[in-house]
């Protein structure tokens, strides 16, 4: 019983913290801006930011889109990439546009 319960709980880490690494389906669906502004039109939803320990602006930027969507936003505009050794960390807004 240990065992299954051990396993189980190791299966339940090793999914939990991939899925900060991936791109959720509606993540998928929320659009990165071209350049340095929104388009007009669009209102501010929230600041936010997403870390990863392993140096891929990809992963972070994933992570800026996923959290983006759990907001409601449609688009995020990224205003800078910040890499320290390993980790890297990506600062943007999530807007909502029509």
């Amino acid at each position: 019983m240990k065992f299954v319960l051990s396993v189980l709980m190791l299966f339940l880490l090793v999914s939990c913290g991939s899925d900060k690494k991936r791109l959720s389906e509606e993540g998928k669906k929320v659009q990165i801006f071209e350049g340095k502004k929104a388009y007009e039109g669009c209102e501010v939803v929230d600041k936010i930011t997403s870390e990863n320990d392993i140096g891929s602006v990809q992963v972070a930027t994933n992570g800026v889109r996923n959290k983006a969507a759990d907001l409601g936003a449609n688009y995020v505009l990224i205003h800078d990439e910040i890499k320290n050794g390993s980790k890297v960390k990506v600062i943007a807004t999530a807007y909502e546009c029509p």
